[in-house]
């Protein structure tokens, strides 16, 4: 886990020094454990040597029972060495002619006093530490056998001081390699680190950047093919550039397009609705005029009644028709704003649906621009309709908040709701009533939001930001 946060120089200088320290400590035991077995080994060589030494020169003595020579004997041949810790002379029945100890034989030093026929060895821990006891018969035991013991003491400490020359070395080795290893990690990571650097400079947008590694190696190959990258990077940025900018126009000229459908959509409905209430009503008025005089003079009672049951039908025509023109364009948009039309068509659509509807209006009444009028009114209109058709809603709730930026209208109804799926299913049916309505919002750069009503069922909120004579209209603004 920490190796994970670590940079790759000091991963590599990390894995330099495990290794160095790995192989110092298995070098050190090595030879600590090759001195060690070469240390028993010449110790007890030496100690042979010495016994057979004193063994060869003090038979006679011991036969003669030459107890001042053969004390002369062993205390010449402990002080020629250091690592001689004692000597015993014992004939052969088991009486201890000499020895070197000068304040007594210790304790249970004696207790093994077997015949011997031949040499013997054997290791002991004392209070000095490890004492290796050589016993060497003296003419095959015949005559007697010596002991010498032989300590590691003065051998230790030279291997000590040889082991302290030897970590000295070790660790200036260690050193210099420490000091290779850190050059060699800078010759490795600093290609990657600038590739790095370079890597987190394309991150921030700058593609002229380049990586300048000058190796032929594989980090060198990475480097080129970095390069090519951003290259290419650049190439797929100024494409997608070339893209957006088609992609903006066509956008642009797609709602203008759209813009110029709605605005000659709504002055045909403004045409029809005139020509239905100026020349169509004008003709039904008079169709019925005619009829009530032709009623009047009729010769009997029988095509009176049917001239006055076609003027009741004409009649019926009028209001419908009438009805038809103030839906196509309704007059109080133009005359008396987009509250009062809301209002009077809320009116007229609930009695005819049978639905409760409350109009409720918030802040300062402006003017409205007509663009926006007309699709907030359009907008309406098309909601109302999709109450009466899909949710089973018995109440709807109209909300008009004026502010000065914006102009904000919630509808709520207390129907089923709408659920994506329904979405899905009513663009496959092309039911695109709410499309509409998005793309009516959309091109006055408003937002359309589809939600949860407070009564369960479905609550459309539209917010159009109003323009202001001296402000910048955003359409023409727009990319």
């Amino acid at each position: 886990m920490m190796m994970s946060r670590l940079s790759i120089y000091y991963r590599i200088l990390a894995m330099a020094l495990l290794i160095i320290a790995l192989l110092s400590l298995a070098t050190g035991l090595i030879v600590w454990n090759s001195l060690d077995d070469i240390v028993s080994r010449q110790l007890q060589k030496r100690g042979v040597e010495i016994a057979n030494h004193v063994a060869l020169a003090g038979g006679n003595y011991v036969l003669m029972e030459d107890l001042y020579n053969l004390y002369e004997l062993a205390e010449q041949t402990a002080a020629s060495s250091e690592d001689v810790r004692y000597i015993l002379i014992i004939d052969s029945n088991k009486r201890l002619l000499a020895h070197t100890f000068h304040g007594g034989i210790p304790k249970g030093l004696l207790d093994d006093m077997s015949d011997l026929t031949q040499q013997k060895i054997s290791v002991f821990n004392s209070d000095e530490g490890a004492i290796h006891d050589i016993a060497v018969p003296v003419e095959n035991g015949a005559v007697g056998y010596v002991r010498v013991g032989m300590t590691e003491e003065y051998t230790r400490n030279s291997i000590n001081e040889y082991i302290k020359d030897v970590l000295l070395t070790v660790l200036i080795i260690c050193a210099l390699a420490v000091f290779l290893s850190s050059r060699i990690s800078v010759l490795i990571t600093n290609p990657i680190r600038k590739l790095a650097e370079v890597a987190e400079s394309i991150t921030r947008g700058n593609l002229t950047i380049r990586a300048d590694i000058r190796d032929t190696g594989e980090v060198g190959r990475l480097a080129t093919a970095f390069n090519e990258m951003a290259a290419s990077l650049i190439k797929a940025s100024d494409d997608k550039e070339v893209l957006l900018d088609e992609l903006r126009a066509k956008e642009q000229l797609r709602d203008t397009l759209i813009t110029k459908l709605m605005t000659a959509q709504e002055d045909e409905r403004k045409r029809i609705s005139r020509e239905l209430h100026d020349e169509t009503s004008q003709a039904l008025t008079s169709l019925m005029l005619t009829m009530r005089v032709l009623a009047e003079d009729a010769p009997n009672q029988e095509q009176k009644d049917a001239l006055l049951l076609g003027r009741d039908v004409a009649a019926n025509i009028l209001r419908e028709v009438r009805d038809l023109a103030i839906e196509l364009r309704p007059p109080a948009l133009d005359d008396l704003g987009l509250v009062a039309a809301i209002e009077r068509y809320s009116e007229k659509f609930a009695s005819r649906h049978g639905l409760d509807i409350d109009l409720s209006t918030a802040g300062r009444q402006t003017s409205v621009e007509d663009q926006i009028a007309v699709a907030l009114y359009r907008i309406v209109q098309e909601s109302l309709n999709n109450v009466v058709q899909h949710s089973g809603a018995t109440t709807v709730s109209i909300d008009i908040a004026f502010q000065p930026e914006q102009i904000m209208v919630t509808i709520a109804d207390n129907g089923r709701g709408i659920s994506d799926s329904d979405l899905i299913r009513a663009q496959k049916e092309h039911r695109l009533g709410l499309y509409g309505m998005g793309e009516r919002v959309e091109l006055l750069q408003g937002r359309l939001e589809i939600r949860q009503s407070a009564q369960g069922g479905t609550e459309l909120f539209i917010a159009i930001p109003q323009f202001h004579p001296g402000k910048e209209n955003y359409r023409e603004t727009k990319a």
